[in-house]
């Protein structure tokens, strides 16, 4: 299939290769990162080249990935819509700088323009066999934050710093994304750019700053150590990593790369896009679905069952509506829209939940009337279960119950209600479930309704305490 830059706007995130785009290219010189993309429509020959693989879409704005070219492989940067020439040019330029700064990073082979003009090209050397980087991998980090201190040595800085935008190849690392370097001479940049990369990590991950802090600062020199500390490194990463979870609960409010949205005059709904195919049917006809589940609870205020779906298990909520009063309530506190932001907002931070798949909400206008909660069907034995009928199970289940604790505190969060029931036994892990009631503040309380847990069993009572103690809970 050949495309054009219209036809690449008009397919959005279905993209999928193989696909031919016909391409005007010129060589890239050291010393010109940019071009007037005009110039390259006049003497060049028009040549193909074919996507073998499509690493990421931005709709209407960019494609990247593997394709062949003249026998070889390279690594493809296709930019078309308004704004195809800026971002176009700002690659090329990023890329020079991270050339001219010895930075790691994969070569600029061609730059160009596509045969009609309206979408512009960039060829990468293609690096062999790349990983993406492991946010909870040390050495991967270590090797991430010596990048970002070559960079910073050059008074760089990358925009939207992340462990995506850096690869490993045979042993080597490498930065890409080349569109957010951009120049930044002060100190406090430098310091906030390498905060924004390590708010990419869970909250518990926070323990090595200091490790992070004498890497980066031995890179840098004594000048940028005694500038600054890990303690102002570990302020700054949790003022980032606020941002960031502000900002993703924000995209799970519309649609976006990993989200759909639809909305209507009677309905509003939100979907993981992997399974937005699969609950068409449950969107139309939510009633009937759970109508025909396995019911799990029968409460006035909600409703639980086990659906099943093209061959797959799904636990759908159903916030039920028991009167005007409850209904107007419902108007102003969007009960299931909170508990859809709350499981996002605990699977961002790697507090291991059953992170929602879908949101719908039945509305006349403004009002909401029912609403509905599509989460994994994760399992069906919760952790009173298992410890009741067997303690031996303790040591398997007490390391990851304690670490969704570590991690709820860590991210200064309180889950609100944290009955054995609410902590599902997945094989070797468990999982944090119910996150109506999620909220921000210390987590206290939910220590000792936990602890409550126990208080019939004193054996058991005694080895969480211990357990909980070591954790220093």
């Amino acid at each position: 299939m050949k495309l054009t830059a219209l036809g690449l706007a008009k397919v959005g995130y279905d993209l999928a290769a193989p696909f031919v785009v016909d391409v005007r290219l010129d060589p890239v010189q050291k010393d010109s990162p940019t071009t007037d993309p005009s110039a390259l429509l006049i003497g060049q020959t028009v040549t193909e080249v074919t996507f073998k693989s499509v690493a990421r879409i931005l709709p209407k704005k960019r494609v990247s990935g593997l394709a062949e070219y003249q026998d070889s492989l390279v690594f493809v940067k296709l930019f078309y819509g308004t704004n195809a020439r800026r971002y176009w040019q700002r690659e090329l330029v990023g890329a020079h700088l991270l050339q001219a700064a010895g930075v790691p990073c994969a070569p600029v082979l061609y730059k160009g323009a596509t045969a009609d003009g309206d979408a512009f090209v960039i060829f990468f050397e293609a690096l062999l066999e790349p990983h993406n980087l492991r946010a909870d991998d040390q050495e991967d980090m270590l090797a991430a934050v010596g990048i970002l201190a070559q960079l910073h040595n050059a008074n760089l800085v990358q925009t939207d710093s992340h462990v995506f935008n850096f690869l490993r190849s045979h042993g080597q690392y490498f930065a890409i994304d080349a569109d957010g370097i951009r120049r930044a001479h002060l100190l406090r940049q430098h310091f906030a750019n390498l905060a924004m990369l390590l708010a990419q990590r869970p909250p518990t991950a926070d323990t090595d700053i200091e490790d992070i802090w004498a890497s980066y600062s031995t890179a840098r020199g004594a000048y940028v150590n005694k500038m600054g500390s890990a303690t102002l490194l570990r302020k700054l990463t949790t003022q980032q990593r606020r941002r960031r979870v502000r900002r993703y609960l924000k995209k799970t409010q519309r649609s976006c790369t990993e989200f759909v949205q639809q909305k209507s005059f009677t309905h509003h709904f939100l979907c993981d896009r992997e399974y937005w195919q699969q609950l068409q049917r449950f969107m139309l006809y939510p009633e009937a679905t759970v109508g025909e589940g396995t019911p799990l609870k029968l409460g006035n205020s909600s409703t639980v069952v086990r659906v099943q779906i093209e061959d797959q298990h799904f636990i759908v909520k159903r916030y039920n509506v028991k009167s005007l009063s409850h209904r107007v309530r419902r108007w102003f506190k969007k009960r299931a829209r909170i508990a859809w932001r709350n499981g996002h907002h605990l699977a961002f931070l790697d507090i291991h939940t059953a992170r929602p798949l879908a949101l719908l909400e039945t509305k006349w206008g403004w009002f909401n009337s029912v609403c509905y909660l599509v989460m994994p069907d994760v399992g069906t034995h919760n952790l009173g279960q298992v410890l009741s009928t067997d303690d031996a199970n303790f040591a398997q289940v007490s390391t990851p119950t304690i670490a969704r604790l570590q991690g709820l505190q860590a991210a200064g969060l309180a889950h609100g209600d944290l009955k054995a029931t609410n902590f599902v036994v997945a094989g070797d892990d468990v999982l944090l479930i119910d996150y109506d009631a999620v909220r921000k503040g210390a987590n206290g309380a939910d220590i000792e309704r936990f602890k409550a847990n126990w208080q019939n069993q004193p054996d058991l009572l005694e080895k969480w305490v211990a357990a909980l103690k070591q954790a220093g809970l």
